[in-house]
């Protein structure tokens, strides 16, 4: 098991974070299928985020 410097275990962490970006994915779907964003507005996010973390967006 990895733990970080305040034993913390890293692989559960981690774990956590790939179930949250799940739900995020999840939750932007359902709201371009109900009409409450687009998917322009979509791809805009995805700019916004990717420019802030320094990563390379999706299309949706």
């Amino acid at each position: 098991m990895d733990a970080n410097t305040v034993g913390e275990d890293a692989q559960s962490e981690r774990a956590e974070l790939h179930f949250l970006a799940a739900l995020l994915d999840e939750l932007m779907r359902k709201m371009r299928v109900a009409g409450v964003l687009s998917q322009a507005d979509l791809n805009e996010i995805e700019q916004a985020v990717a420019q802030r973390l320094g990563g390379a967006p999706r299309a949706w």
